[in-house]
């Protein structure tokens, strides 16, 4: 009796040439899905980069503009602002006040900082011959990273007519004709990936001056 081996299959093991194919295949593929999972991640990272500018651009923009709406006149015929140039402005408010308005200062620090100071007036002045000059202002910083510069100032004063006033910081003339103030904040924070700066613009209507309201 005559006995065989398997049935007839094809034994052959796998050529070298056919090992190296398979290896090359799997090696093509391994650099693909890391080329498309670091690709994925360079824009979830540029994402991420452009919407920490947005949130700091808005924060920047919302607190700004609350505050300059707030300026007031201290007596008929007088202007809310006693600076108003490309990148500062200082001016009286009813902010976050019932009684005698204050003295606030918005500005840019050699750190990029938008930083905001007030003062409340000092104890022995009364209205409307309100002084300032013996009070420690409180400081906070509003935000971070802006990037504004000669060409793109912060704050663009306006008349009735909706025309600029100029050139900053204004005269004093120019400073009585302020009817709005727009605002254009730029803010860039630098990051490994080349994603543009986030801009907003604003345009604050200024009710007390409208209404030619006099702070008490």
């Amino acid at each position: 009796m005559t006995r065989t081996n398997g049935c007839g299959r094809d034994e052959r093991g796998s050529s070298l040439l056919e090992v190296i194919t398979t290896l090359l295949l799997v090696m093509l593929v391994m650099v693909a899905v890391f080329a498309a999972t670091t690709s994925t991640g360079k824009a979830t990272e540029g994402t991420g980069a452009r919407l920490r500018n947005l949130d700091e651009a808005r924060v920047l923009m919302a607190t700004s503009s609350k505050d300059v709406r707030t300026a007031v006149r201290l007596s008929a015929g007088t202007s809310p602002f006693v600076v108003a140039d490309a990148n500062e402005v200082v001016f009286y408010a009813n902010l976050d006040t019932t009684g005698a308005p204050r003295k606030v200062r918005i500005s840019v620090d050699a750190q990029h900082r938008l930083i905001e100071q007030v003062w409340d007036k000092d104890p022995a002045s009364t209205a409307p011959n309100y002084t300032y000059t013996t009070t420690t202002p409180t400081v906070r910083m509003v935000g971070r990273y802006v990037a504004n510069n000669a060409a793109n100032p912060i704050f663009t004063f306006v008349d009735a007519n909706d025309a600029p006033l100029g050139p900053t910081p204004l005269s004093a003339a120019n400073l009585l004709a302020i009817k709005a103030v727009r605002l254009n904040l730029t803010v860039y924070r630098s990051s490994a990936f080349n994603q543009n700066a986030t801009t907003l613009v604003n345009r604050v209507r200024l009710p007390n001056v409208d209404y030619n309201a006099v702070a008490n």
